[in-house]
């Protein structure tokens, strides 16, 4: 698999300039150096869960994009068709239910939530198991799904740092239990883990379709190669998160841009990016 310390490119919807226009000058201020391109006709802004998944140098992987979270929303779909672009020299669809915000990689381990499993109740776990591991060419890692968690995805708890150590929320003072159970899956999994900050508000706003804010998720942060981009949300743990975030990933420029009001709609950075790795041109 392609981990996000090798992408080279990144891809946003074309609806977050409309939306997110101070947004977007940022990231293209922090990424100066980094190609930053549009995906053309999409439905939201949140590309990374229905964009395929790379496999490898131009291999990528399409999945169905059908979330539960977005019944009755259907119009905020993107079609498959939008997804392919020119870099995918080798593009495959496989029938599986799976929302790439779902996959955080390195190159030989995915790690998955369990709600995998209900988007696909049709697939016996074990094939289902065996299935994605054959089309990652990886070790398959799941988690649990917190409670009450309506999107269920992987980059909203734990990111890969490199091939042997992931950084995960610091559940400590939100969900203490969930916390140790993600913690000993990673761990009984050879992982070795570090935490970033999280807090939750008192009151989190919630969107129409009742999605949570994410607000205080340090953890879904935008990585291009040894870039790393945190969420800031106007608190004083935005400092900590930043200094944590420098301590564990020696070796990368970490920055940090406010976004309050993008996760306040249930996702913030990794949420609106796809990042690729692309070859470089032919001199």
């Amino acid at each position: 698999m392609t981990a996000d310390w090798e992408a080279n490119c990144l891809f946003v919807s074309d609806l977050l300039e409309e939306q997110y226009p101070e947004l977007l000058g940022r990231l293209r201020a922090l990424l100066d150096g980094t190609p930053i391109d549009v995906i053309p006709g999409t439905a939201d802004i949140w590309c990374r869960d229905y964009m395929p998944i790379q496999l490898g140098d131009g291999s990528f992987c399409q999945f169905i994009y059908n979330p539960d979270y977005l019944r009755g929303y259907e119009h905020l779909i993107t079609p498959a068709e939008k997804c392919r672009l020119p870099p995918m020299t080798n593009y495959r669809a496989e029938p599986i239910v799976l929302d790439g915000g779902n996959v955080v990689c390195s190159r030989s381990r995915a790690i998955l939530t369990e709600k995998v499993y209900g988007a696909n109740s049709g697939i016996e776990r074990p094939r289902l198991r065996k299935r994605l591991a054959e089309i990652f060419q990886a070790e398959c890692i799941f988690i649990p799904k917190q409670g009450g968690d309506q999107i269920g995805h992987s980059d909203g708890v734990v990111r890969f740092i490199n091939e042997n150590r992931v950084v995960m929320s610091d559940f400590s003072s939100v969900d203490a239990g969930y916390g140790d159970r993600v913690r000993g899956v990673l761990e009984k999994n050879g992982l070795h883990v570090e935490t970033l900050p999280m807090f939750e508000e008192p009151a989190p706003r919630r969107r129409r379709d009742d999605i949570e804010s994410a607000v205080g998720i340090y953890v879904n942060y935008l990585r291009v190669g040894d870039v790393v981009v945190l969420p800031g949300f106007d608190r004083p743990e935005d400092e900590n998160a930043v200094d944590t975030a420098k301590r564990i990933m020696p070796g990368t420029t970490v920055c940090q841009v406010l976004c309050r009001k993008l996760a306040e709609r249930g996702g913030v950075l990794n949420c609106i990016s796809w990042t690729i790795k692309t070859a470089p041109p032919l001199e």
